[in-house]
């Protein structure tokens, strides 16, 4: 029997994301693969490999972090604001979040919550103290 390969299941990853299976669901299954594969310490390469695959598929990955689920039309305009064209969205409830929402995708993130503008305020009264 031959090892599934890393761009194999980038590929299966990007197929699954694109027919709409949760984010959620689809860590548990590539976690527990690789797991029962011993494969456990791949798991950074394999989430390059899927953005990569996303990429080449011109899409990119957006992880949107908020205490709430966040509706289709808030998640196309951060996908807008980060200037993502064909955006795959993944969700992270973090109940640790008091309001607002954070978007990030490759190396561009918007943080719109509560917590990122009371340190941006904070920073301000810092630096026009000086």
């Amino acid at each position: 029997m031959s090892k599934i390969t890393t761009n194999e299941l980038a590929i299966f990853a990007v197929e699954q994301l694109e027919s709409g299976t949760s984010t959620s669901n689809l860590a548990t299954r590539i976690s527990a693969f690789l797991l029962e594969e011993r494969r456990s310490r791949d798991m950074p390469v394999v989430l390059r490999a899927i953005d990569e695959e996303l990429s080449r598929r011109g899409a990119s990955q957006v992880m949107i972090t908020s205490a709430h689920a966040v509706s289709e039309t808030i998640k196309k305009q951060l996908a807008e604001l980060l200037e993502v064209k064909n955006p795959v969205f993944s969700e992270i409830i973090d109940p640790s979040v008091i309001g607002g929402v954070k978007a990030r995708s490759g190396e561009s993130e918007i943080d719109l919550t509560v917590r990122g503008r009371l340190n941006r305020f904070k920073t301000n009264i810092v630096n026009s103290g000086n």
